[in-house]
């Protein structure tokens, strides 16, 4: 192994503090070679086990469930249906009874869609607190690369820059150690940023579902009369109703991509940092 730093060049890290160097450098003169810089590669070690557990916490199933049922309510809630019938089918239909079924299907399904946007109001809580602890993994995996290069760098300094030796010496198997610890460590940051790339987004388009339902029910409960004094009569704005239930109906569409995404993310990122973890 290149004894010149060049192991450094991935990632573009900043330059060990030469002090700290020094200071680190006096334990390869009292302590074994395999001892040599252990608490540096046992902390990024656990600190991706921490990334590890971050990017698995949080099943999405539930959620997904929650807006498939939304989804389906809303279906089931067509402006259409207040239209009377025409030719005789519409001797013994009445507009009123239709607005009557079509304001307890409304009263009934908004019951529903507020306990769907308390219960993504919790997710997106959740998924806010994984994005916490994404961060301290982070800092912490920055922190143990930044911690290993002080230790690499010191060690790098005692071998012979052109070591050609069949046999790796223990110093030399350290540093490959070190090394192998510091890659995985680096190669995990840009990782954890991806995961957080995609909950920022499925927060977003959680966050627009529960407008989505808030701007419906308020629309509804107005274009349908029930807001503030009933009035006598009203013959409801279907195109009106329509626009604002097709509007959350998209927005639950998006939820539901975005939902996917994250969960096949989260699959692709977990796997990846399972196979760096791994070998150390």
């Amino acid at each position: 192994m290149a004894a010149d730093g060049s192991y450094r060049v991935t990632g573009g890290a900043p330059a060990p503090d030469p002090a700290r160097v020094a200071a680190v450098a006096s334990a390869l003169d009292t302590d074994p070679p395999e001892a040599f810089g252990e608490s540096a590669r046992a902390g990024a070690v656990e600190r991706l086990d921490r990334a590890l557990g971050a990017v698995r916490t949080g099943d999405l199933t539930e959620a997904a469930a929650q807006l498939t049922h939304a989804r389906s309510v809303l279906q089931g809630l067509n402006p259409a249906d207040l239209q009377t019938r025409k030719g005789l089918g519409g001797m013994f239909d009445s507009r009123g009874r239709r607005l009557k079924r079509f304001r307890a299907g409304f009263s009934a399904a908004t019951a529903g869609l507020v306990d769907v946007a308390a219960d993504l109001a919790g997710r997106i809580e959740g998924v806010t607190r994984r994005n916490d602890a994404l961060d301290e993994a982070w800092n912490g995996l920055r922190a143990a690369v930044g911690e290993l290069d002080t230790h690499l760098s010191a060690l790098f300094a005692r071998l012979a820059p052109d070591d050609q030796a069949e046999t790796p010496s223990p110093l030399q198997q350290r540093s490959a150690t070190l090394v192998a610890g510091r890659h995985a460590a680096l190669q995990t940051l840009p990782l954890i940023r991806r995961v957080q790339n995609t909950d920022g987004r499925l927060v977003e388009s959680l966050a627009r579902c529960r407008q989505g339902i808030d701007a419906w029910r308020d629309d509804w409960k107005d274009g349908l009369g029930l807001a503030g004094r009933r009035p006598k009569r009203i013959r409801p704005d279907q195109t009106r109703l329509a626009r604002t239930r097709d509007d959350l109906l998209a927005r639950i569409e998006n939820a539901l991509g975005e939902l996917e995404s994250a969960r096949s993310r989260r699959v692709e990122i977990a796997t990846r940092i399972e196979a760096l973890r791994r070998p150390l």
